[in-house]
């Protein structure tokens, strides 16, 4: 097998195995490529030493971007002070003469002169597990596939399909409910003093009640704190779906929101030493940054245009 370049799915197949312990050529096996070409991309694209699907993909065209032109001073000034404002470097080259693989190189280059740029930069946490530990979560009852939502929601067309996880605090003690959009990419964030099934179950509720309307579908992964995924359903009248094992670009727009609010809050913190208060400004900060896929608008933004008064209460 001749190595040829992974796609961006790939990449997220990659990482979604590696977090769950498999062995390199075990990968190499689902993506039917050669144990070299796994090897080679975790060697060349990872960061600093773990790797990240969405860092990896950009990386690689970065690389394969050999264009390279001189900017002025005043403009590294102006990347700066938006960088240390927490914007990403496709959202700066969004507002500044600058392309973000500039500033993705730029960055670097400034660690190296012991700058503290690197320090703004989404580097998302990866979970370790040991290998050749089976997975131990369980299977949930009256699970629905992913494979049977309705093919609308892969068109993104409507306000209420939803994706949720959980984000574990320190000794898995306490964890954070997060609930996205698919559309508008819009946060609900809630901190529960557990990971079981019903304190999930209840934060869940408490968020997406006062809209519940307005909701259709909300896609989880298979960890055995959605146990109470039927009583979910019931409470607010919508459909609950599960993702396929080891398919975290399933819920990408998930996956990439829990990356911003690691921004905020690093792997392994004790989320007990975080107010609801921080909670809620983290999920106003998010909820009011543009993205690119909305045109640069932020989620906030487009909730209010395309929704109105109906969802005032939540800007």
């Amino acid at each position: 097998m001749n190595y040829t370049h992974l796609t961006q799915e790939e990449r997220y197949q990659i990482y979604a195995l590696l977090r769950e312990g498999f062995s390199k050529r075990h990968i190499a096996l689902r993506l039917e490529c050669a144990p070299s070409t796994i090897c080679r991309e975790i060697k060349r694209n990872r960061n600093r030493n773990a790797y990240f699907a969405q860092h990896a993909h950009k990386l690689a065209k970065t690389r394969h971007n050999s264009n390279h032109k001189t900017v002025d001073p005043a403009v590294w000034k102006q990347v700066k002070s938006y960088l240390a404002l927490q914007s990403s470097p496709e959202q700066i080259a969004s507002h500044i003469a600058v392309s973000m693989h500039s500033i993705y190189r730029y960055i670097p280059q400034d660690k190296i002169k012991e700058g503290h740029l690197y320090q703004h930069l989404r580097f998302r946490s990866q979970r370790k597990r040991k290998y050749g530990h089976p997975e131990t979560r369980g299977k949930l009852n009256n699970r629905r596939s992913i494979h049977e939502r309705p093919q609308i929601i892969h068109q993104r067309s409507r306000f209420g399909d939803l994706e949720i996880d959980t984000i574990v605090g320190k000794n898995h003690q306490q964890s954070l409910v997060s609930i996205v959009d698919r559309k508008t990419g819009y946060l609900w964030l809630k901190k529960c003093s557990t990971r079981k099934s019903q304190d999930v179950r209840e934060a869940t509720v408490d968020l997406l009640h006062p809209i519940k309307e307005e909701l259709q579908t909300i896609t989880a992964d298979n960890g055995k704190e959605f146990s109470l995924h039927k009583q979910i359903a019931d409470e607010l009248g919508i459909e609950f779906y599960f993702a396929d094992p080891y398919s975290a670009w399933q819920r990408g727009t998930n996956e990439n929101t829990n990356g911003l609010i690691r921004q905020y809050i690093r792997k392994g913190s004790n989320l007990n030493d975080y107010s609801d208060e921080y909670i809620a400004e983290i999920t106003y900060r998010l909820n009011h940054h543009p993205r690119k896929r909305l045109g640069f608008k932020s989620p906030s933004q487009v909730l209010l245009q395309e929704h109105g008064v109906a969802l005032q209460m939540l800007i």
